[in-house]
């Protein structure tokens, strides 16, 4: 059983579902910022996305985004609530943001490489970090303690990013809690449990956030 050490999941929004498009980075990069300002609502993840394709080569808004752009896209523009441009399931034409919407929410993000223990220490400060890696088979499916675990035959599948919101252990091994946007059917309420060996093999880049 794993015994958390830190869990900011009651400080948070219900987690949301991103559908089909790659909206992943703008989803997690939404929550973090939700939290960063302390607005008990939701931030429109389109509005990020948006601006995050348009600095991203190709502008193309059904390949994803970097988290270069993204850092640009939150810290010029910001977002605004949900509500003033609310998330697609489709892309709609023309797709274009709201003009002259107020208050705009902004943050910096720190784009990096943080250690296993740096995560934990961010957390333990209350600062969700937005992690950039690879996942696997096993991600899919979590365990029925809503763990995720390296496996010597699991297949990568491709890049994502995921919000890690807490850190904990079991007897054997440390893990880190992450906040996925594929709907509260996934792991834990959407949640899963991520053991160290698996972070430290595929993570890829973080990025903290503090007020812009």
């Amino acid at each position: 059983m794993i015994q958390p050490a830190r869990d900011l999941r009651p400080n948070m929004l219900e987690v949301r579902c991103q559908g089909s498009r790659p909206t992943c980075l703008a989803f997690a990069t939404s929550a973090a910022n939700e939290n960063l300002a302390c607005v008990g609502e939701y931030l429109s993840v389109e509005y990020l996305y948006y601006h995050a394709v348009a600095r991203t080569q190709g502008a193309n808004p059904h390949a994803g985004t970097t988290m270069e752009a993204a850092a640009a896209a939150l810290l010029d523009n910001g977002q605004p609530a949900e509500s003033h441009w609310p998330y697609l399931d489709v892309i709609s034409t023309p797709w274009a943001p709201p003009i002259g919407v107020s208050p705009i929410h902004r943050g910096t993000l720190a784009v990096g490489k943080l250690s296993f223990a740096e995560i934990a220490d961010e957390l333990d400060g209350a600062r969700p970090v937005v992690l950039g890696m690879l996942i696997t088979d096993r991600f899919y499916l979590p365990d029925s303690e809503g763990r995720v675990l390296p496996d010597a035959g699991d297949t990568v599948r491709g890049g994502h990013a995921v919000l890690a919101v807490g850190h904990g252990a079991d007897a054997t091994a440390q893990y880190l809690l992450v906040r996925n946007s594929w709907g509260p059917a996934w792991g834990l309420n959407g949640h899963a449990w991520l053991r160290q060996d698996y972070v430290d093999t595929y993570l890829h880049q973080t990025v903290k956030i503090a007020k812009g």
